[in-house]
């Protein structure tokens, strides 16, 4: 019998990518005001490296322009997490859904018939929409397919928040309020059994108030889902002036609504969060010896985390960090005073972690920078105008992270980027759907080049190794990406 002899190159692809062993946040230090210039606005999908703070930071600006929309695509609200339990894509509003990592548009939402939607915090495929109507729904993103799961009949109106409430870190629980004239009622509802839990009603708490009631600011769950936070609006009641004797930020229980403290006389921005310690707290802004305090949920204990001057003015605070409990993700908003975001430890150590500056002018609500971080908070979402004052309506969304982590996402895109073509013969194919392939250089064991091949335009390539003797290669592309190949016949 004739031996057929078969020439084959197995390829052996191995991915360039350092897998990194040091923590993935800035380092750890003291807040201190950093002041610096405003750089150069990135285009989009570049990123600006802030080198004035203690530990690099890379800012990503990952919109722009959408004509067809007419609009600047920017996330919802430093509470609304705008990523999805994985973090593999977010979405803005309930407009589309974009890739986290290239940061392209995926796939539209249908808007209306799931506004306001909020992530589920387990399953990365679910969007919850919470009707103003009543109406419960899920949206699966890889099917594209809105569920109805039900609706809470008997108000004039049903809102989560409004606009600051949230599902726990389970998706068990929500904290609705319902519109009855003037009376307001919380309804506590369980989203894995699609039943209320408890109702129950705050007389004259709506007030003469249309799409929001009067008296109250919002009413929310903690991450556990054990607990039910009311804020009571601090411009319509106070100490002094309290409605039915409500005022300041209450706590209830979450299964029966029996009101348990008031954990501060003084609502202000905040969110609920989890210290250092394992309890959940809420932490804000205001206090009598402090400009950040978080309060104990399950006792009547402040802890003082800053008393910075810095903070002593408009910002925002998200514990939206569900992975990363400890800490709060905080800005101060005012360029004038540092105009800094970063994450504040939740124990008494005033421990800081610096994620940049937002550069945003922020004269406007709107040009706030309402930072949000990702559920593992190695990343913060955030809107600037860059230091525009012409156009207020040209706000950017922008990602902060330790540089280190944005080198590392971008070694992996290009790894990924490149194709090879399952036995070869005599000719190594590479393609790219993404980048040109400008240079490829193959290189020996002993680190000769053996070939050294340059091409113009082009994504879809061949390299003759017809020629080379048995063994291990390395090829080195656009000189960024390395592969190692073995060549055997």
């Amino acid at each position: 019998m004739k031996k057929i002899k078969h020439q084959y190159i197995i390829l052996f692809v191995v991915f360039n990518v350092v897998i990194l062993q040091a923590q993935q946040y800035p380092n750890d230090t003291n807040y201190q005001t950093i002041q610096t210039t405003t750089p150069n606005l990135p285009n989009w999908n570049a990123y600006f490296i802030d080198n004035s703070v203690p530990d690099p930071i890379a800012i990503t600006r990952i919109t722009e322009y959408n004509a067809n929309w007419n609009w600047y695509p920017i996330h919802e609200y430093a509470k609304i997490q705008p990523y999805n339990a994985d973090t593999s894509v977010y979405k803005f509003y309930s407009v589309a859904i974009y890739d986290a990592n290239t940061h392209q548009m995926i796939r539209e939402l249908p808007g209306g018939a799931i506004y306001p939607s909020y992530w589920s915090n387990t399953d990365p495929d679910i969007i919850y929409g919470f009707k103003e109507n009543g109406a419960i729904k899920s949206y699966s993103i890889a099917a594209d397919v809105v569920t109805d799961l039900d609706v809470i009949q008997g108000y004039e109106l049903v809102t989560l928040g409004p606009g600051e409430g949230n599902i726990d870190k389970n998706d068990h629980y929500v904290a609705f309020i319902g519109k009855s004239g003037s009376d307001m009622d919380v309804i506590v509802y369980n989203l894995q059994s699609l039943q209320i839990v408890k109702t129950q009603t705050f007389p004259g708490a709506w007030g003469n108030g249309s799409s929001a009631p009067q008296f109250v600011d919002w009413v929310s769950v903690s991450q556990s889902g054990d607990y039910v936070g009311v804020m009571w609006n601090h411009n319509t009641t106070s100490e002094n002036n309290p409605l039915n004797g409500h005022f300041g930020v209450e706590i209830y229980e979450s299964q029966n609504m029996q009101y348990l403290r008031r954990v501060a006389v003084y609502g202000n921005h905040g969110d609920f969060g989890v210290a250092q310690d394992g309890d959940e707290v809420f932490v804000q802004f205001w206090g009598e010896t402090g400009t950040v305090n978080m309060y104990y949920l399950n006792r009547m204990e402040r802890v003082v985390l800053s008393v910075n001057a810095d903070f002593n003015v408009e910002g925002h605070i998200s514990c939206r960090n569900l992975n990363r409990p400890g800490w709060a993700y905080i800005s101060q908003d005012t360029p004038q005073n540092s105009g800094i975001i970063g994450a504040l430890k939740l124990d008494t150590s005033g421990t800081f972690e610096y994620f940049g500056h937002h550069f945003s002018n922020a004269a406007t609500y709107d040009e706030s920078p309402m930072p949000c971080p990702s559920p593992n908070g190695d990343k913060v979402m955030f809107k600037s105008d860059w230091g525009n004052t012409q156009n207020t309506n040209e706000i950017f969304v922008f990602e902060a992270t330790k540089a280190t982590n944005v080198a590392n996402t971008q070694t992996q895109l290009l790894n990924n980027s490149f194709s090879f073509n399952n036995p070869i013969k005599e000719n190594i194919k590479i393609k790219s759907e993404d980048y040109f392939i400008e240079n490829v250089v193959v290189i020996n064991a002993i680190g000769a080049v053996v070939k050294n091949v340059s091409f113009l335009n082009k994504k879809d390539v061949f390299i003759d190794v017809s020629n080379l003797e048995n063994g291990i290669y390395f090829l080195r592309i656009n000189n960024s990406v390395t592969k190692k190949i073995i060549i055997y016949r």
